[in-house]
């Protein structure tokens, strides 16, 4: 079993195609009836009703026609939902700054990265003109693209391919301009005393790469903080934006890797590192401490606002044991209708870490995940016997 950050995947041919970087499939390939779909999605659902109330949930994920154009169409896609405190305070932010906006998450508007991640790139475009469609209905002048993914994808598949009627950017350039636009009266409430490293992932895309000074000049226009610069040490590349790679260390590894992170920040006299994407946000703040405080800007800049709302992915993640994760979740699970049986088995799958110091009995007697891994990705190495693929400990060994 591999121990990297790599998923396995199908595998691909060097042929033509539309993008000539693009990898594509030999006809006896994958197909889309050897991914779970559906299971992989709802994996990002199920995580967030363990964290967000029906009441909380500020935004659509099943589209209806819009009762009205909006200015700015926050698009969420569909990985965000894993950890929805981020949702809740992006739109508490755009409303503080009076933005005219709506906002959308979920498979009915995912940029189809998921599919050409596996090499189904037909499947992909499919999936995203249609989400574009979706988009397009609000009539927006701008939308926002939350997730890195779906800017990758709207700038090297839909924009060329696609086309759209509306302008597309990021969130954190979208932020600058709005506070520039606001200027004085944008309405801080406290200034945010703070020092910190901003975390990103270069190498892997140029709107990647463009994406940390982008977010470091948004940061410096919040009162208080300071920014010290990139943050660049070994134990970072534990982040794969996944999670299949810390579902392979064990409890000595974990503790070794925090404190190595602790003593980094520490001697860089910075106060936090501060994550540009929902996936570190959620893989790096396995290690916060009491030392050791993981970010995303979103926070910083909802902290600043007054409007900050609890992290709940971080309280419950930190519990450890599934009954105390299920009481605690209690008042998200119980508004979406899910029984206390249910929302026990959730709790084991999405919230017990593997690496976890005196983690309980396993309740599925080793028949589960190691929380975070494979069953974040759609591929089946196996034909499926129930749409739910579950992965043994003993296979991430």
């Amino acid at each position: 079993m591999t121990t990297d950050a790599t998923i396995p995947g199908p595998p691909v041919r060097s042929v033509t195609s539309l993008n000539p970087d693009e990898p594509t499939m030999p006809e006896d390939g994958p197909t889309k009836t050897d991914f779970a779909y559906p299971a992989f999605y709802r994996t990002m659902i199920e995580r967030e009703h363990l964290q967000v109330s029906r009441d909380e949930s500020a935004w659509t994920e099943r589209h209806t026609a819009p009762e009205r154009p909006v200015d700015v169409l926050l698009n969420f896609g569909c990985n965000v939902r894993q950890t929805p405190h981020l949702m809740r305070e992006a739109v508490a932010v755009f409303e503080a700054l009076g933005v005219d906006f709506a906002a959308v998450a979920g498979q009915q508007f995912c940029c189809g990265k998921p599919y050409s991640n596996n090499g189904l790139h037909d499947a992909a475009r499919q999936v995203v003109r249609s989400s574009v469609k979706r988009m397009a209905s609000y009539a927006p002048r701008t939308a926002i693209q939350w997730c890195s993914a779906c800017e990758m994808q709207f700038s090297d598949v839909v924009e060329p391919e696609v086309g759209i009627d509306f302008k597309s950017t990021g969130l954190a350039s979208f932020l600058i301009r709005r506070l520039d636009e606001l200027g004085s009266a944008t309405p801080w409430q406290t200034a945010v005393p703070t020092k910190v490293l901003v975390h990103g992932h270069l190498g892997e895309h140029r709107v990647r790469d463009a994406h940390p000074p982008v977010a470091m000049d948004l940061l410096r226009r919040v009162p208080g903080v300071e920014v010290i610069g990139l943050a660049e040490t070994p134990t970072l590349g534990l982040c794969d934006n996944a999670g299949p790679r810390l579902a392979t260390i064990g409890t000595q590894q974990y503790l070794d890797a925090q404190s190595a992170l602790e003593a980094y920040v520490a001697d860089a006299g910075a106060d936090a590192i501060v994550t540009l994407y929902h996936g570190c946000t959620r893989e790096l703040g396995k290690f916060a401490s009491e030392r050791l405080a993981i970010r995303h800007y979103i926070s910083i800049v909802a902290m600043a606002l007054g409007i900050s709302v609890p992290d709940r992915f971080s309280m419950l993640w930190r519990l450890g044991d599934p009954v105390k994760v299920a009481e605690a979740s209690r008042p998200q699970w119980s508004s979406w209708g899910i029984s206390e049986e249910e929302a026990l088995q959730l709790a084991h799958k999405y919230f017990v870490p593997s690496y976890a110091v005196n983690a309980p009995e396993c309740p599925c007697n080793g028949d589960c995940t190691r929380t975070g891994a494979k069953f974040l990705s759609a591929y089946r190495l196996e034909p499926p016997t129930d749409d739910v693929e579950l992965i043994r400990p003993e296979d991430l060994v």
